[in-house]
């Protein structure tokens, strides 16, 4: 890949903007889908390899979101998933009766989790308007295990977008892609580890109704995958996924 990362962002937006367009068919926006997620991941893998090599600055940093209470765990479970396939790390902490997190990573992967969560949440709560509960579940359980299962499987559409293009980065010279990642992950790592050292975790909710979870899946499976100070210990927990 050769393009400015500016002209490779714009790219991937298009992609995901033409798979979205009402008008496009499903086979169509199935293969600019893919393309998305393929030149994303290879993005991700480009910039890291030229970040080791020190040829350019890709600095760890940190953004801020606030999620509002409209479906609010099940948006902090889907940005969890995203950020997790795209090695960043999240904080979540409440103060005033708000909920705020905190993603941290490298500067080229989080412009990626940036751009995902932004589309993904959008199409996530598009879907969930359509479930309907079986049996005697209630509608408020069967959205909620919805969204627990199109997170569960955007998560694993990433992660196998970032294996493939890693598989297909083997050769290029230097320190091997696998080298590349893990101590890309132990720096991120590092550096939440630094600005957060007095975190929980938060454990994860069971599903309430497996109709609905699998329904879920199936919608990820449609989806279009296309700065921070140092917190008070009051409150925060971070997320895994």
């Amino acid at each position: 890949m050769t393009d400015a990362p500016e002209k490779t962002l714009d790219r991937i937006r298009k992609y995901l903007a033409v798979a979205e367009h009402p008008g496009t068919g499903a086979e169509e926006a199935e293969t600019f889908r893919e393309r998305a997620y393929k030149l994303m991941a290879t993005y991700g893998i480009e910039r890291a390899h030229l970040a080791a090599a020190g040829q350019i600055t890709d600095e760890l940093a940190s953004f801020p979101l606030v999620v509002d209470k409209t479906h609010q765990a099940e948006r902090i479970l889907l940005l969890t998933a995203i950020t997790s396939a795209k090695q960043c790390r999240v904080l979540q902490w409440k103060l005033n009766g708000k909920t705020y997190l905190m993603v941290s990573g490298y500067q080229s992967d989080l412009e990626a989790v940036q751009m995902l969560y932004a589309s993904l949440s959008l199409q996530m709560i598009k879907e969930v308007a359509h479930v309907t509960p079986a049996g005697r579940k209630s509608l408020v359980t069967a959205r909620k295990s919805f969204m627990a299962g199109f997170a569960s499987r955007v998560g694993e559409k990433l992660r196998a977008a970032n294996k493939a293009a890693t598989v297909e980065a083997a050769h290029v010279e230097g320190r091997s892609t696998d080298v590349v990642l893990r101590d890309r992950q132990a720096a991120v790592n590092d550096y939440f580890n630094r600005m957060t050292p007095n975190t929980g975790t938060i454990k994860a909710r069971k599903v309430g109704d497996t109709d609905a979870y699998y329904a879920g899946r199936e919608a990820g499976d449609r989806a279009d995958l296309g700065g921070g100070a140092r917190l008070g210990s009051s409150g925060q927990r971070a997320l895994n996924a």
